[in-house]
């Protein structure tokens, strides 16, 4: 398996997951214009956006909107995307971001599906290796509980108890020795934020109660992974997100139902329609995501250089002796059949000009790279 940066949302069902996947390229391709670089997609990865796509597309052309004709994720998925330098045959910098049912953070639910058993252990796996922990928030459903009962029912709906454990876990990993020098970013994404922001078409008022509920909500996320990582640095960042940009949530209706447990409860339906005609799709803060990931690959890349040049002087020397030794018969022998010796002498058959021209498309990823990490924050996003 082609090693990659990592990167793995937790959020409940119907938050908006997937959706948010694609405005994160939609915005990243637009962040790339005009740089020689490219973003690219595996063919999975390729089909699930272009789906999504055509799903609001069709919204679009119609002009009705109903979030949840957009479907939802109904198994584990890896979107496996790429920043690359254009031409044929050059290396890139690739990430993968793992998307599942929300259901399976619920331990009991995922015990009744067989899918869920067998692909829970790959999950976490994934999960314990990501550089990014990215949380997702159905802004909705926080902002419109409004009596006792849409509050504790809000809580359930945005998976609070299911996602804790998770970040406990990613948290911990983090923390482990072959982890610690690592980046790490915990992501609180709010989601359809268009209604409550007034800086993208919308005429909202509600920002900063938003960002007062997601502090308070979400501080328990927060500290346990700020106690679990005491022993590393930890970015937390909160990057409210137009998802469209384009729709407003005209009602929220909350309706009674009965969970997994068979108590009565609530659930939460949002009622949107398009802003505009033709409505322009134009999400907002999506591009954070890749900003941050782009900062964690630089700042392992610093702390990589930092490294080769502290052990610079003892590999020198280690070459050198490895040159120069008596290998002996045995050591002779398995110096070349090793390929070792073959490795030293490709490298020298190499042709000059694509060794020039893999160098310079290197260092044009890098200098996309970099630009895109500094490229100043959306001002709705804060480090908290």
């Amino acid at each position: 398996m082609t090693p990659s940066f990592k990167v793995s949302m937790v959020g409940p069902s119907r938050a908006g997951k997937t959706t948010l996947l694609t405005a994160i390229l939609a915005e990243t391709q637009a962040m790339l214009a005009g740089s020689g670089i490219t973003l690219v997609m595996d063919e999975e990865t390729e089909m699930r956006v272009r789906m999504n796509q055509k799903s609001l597309r069709r919204a679009i052309e119609a002009r009705e909107f109903d979030v949840s004709s957009l479907g939802g994720t109904q198994s584990m998925a890896l979107y496996n995307v790429g920043l690359k330098a254009l031409g044929n045959g050059t290396e890139g910098i690739p990430f993968s971001i793992l998307d599942y049912p929300g259901s399976w953070l619920d331990p009991s639910s995922r015990a009744r599906v067989a899918a869920a058993k067998d692909g829970w252990s790959e999950c976490e796996a994934h999960i314990a290796e990501s550089l990014m922990l990215l949380v997702p928030v159905e802004s909705a459903v926080l902002m419109e509980a409004a009596t006792p009962a849409q509050r504790r029912a809000s809580a359930d709906l945005l998976g609070f108890e299911d996602i804790i454990p998770m970040a406990r876990t990613w948290a911990q990993s983090r923390n482990l020795p072959q982890h610690r020098d690592e980046p790490a970013t915990l992501l609180l994404a709010p989601l359809k934020c268009e209604t409550y922001f007034d800086d993208n078409g919308g005429k909202g008022r509600a920002a900063a109660q938003l960002r007062q509920l997601v502090r308070e909500k979400y501080r328990t996320i927060v500290e346990t992974v700020e106690k679990e990582s005491r022993n590393r640095a930890v970015r937390v960042v909160y990057a409210p997100i137009d998802t469209y940009g384009c729709v407003d949530l005209m009602e929220g209706k909350w309706s009674e139902k009965t969970d997994s447990a068979g108590d009565p409860t609530l659930d939460f339906r949002g009622h949107y329609r398009f802003r505009g005609i033709p409505p322009e799709v134009k999400p907002k803060a999506a591009g954070t995501v890749m900003q941050e990931l782009c900062r964690c690959v630089i700042s392992g890349q610093v702390t990589a250089e930092r490294r080769r040049a502290a052990t610079a002087r003892g590999t020198y020397q280690a070459v050198l002796e490895r040159k120069s030794e008596r290998k002996g018969f045995w050591g002779t022998l398995d110096y070349y059949l090793s390929g070792e010796a073959r490795a030293n002498e490709a490298s020298l058959d190499v042709n000059k000009e694509k060794m020039e021209e893999a160098t310079r498309r290197r260092k044009l990823l890098k200098a996309a790279l970099e630009n895109i990490a500094r490229e100043p924050a959306d001002e709705r996003v804060e480090e908290w």
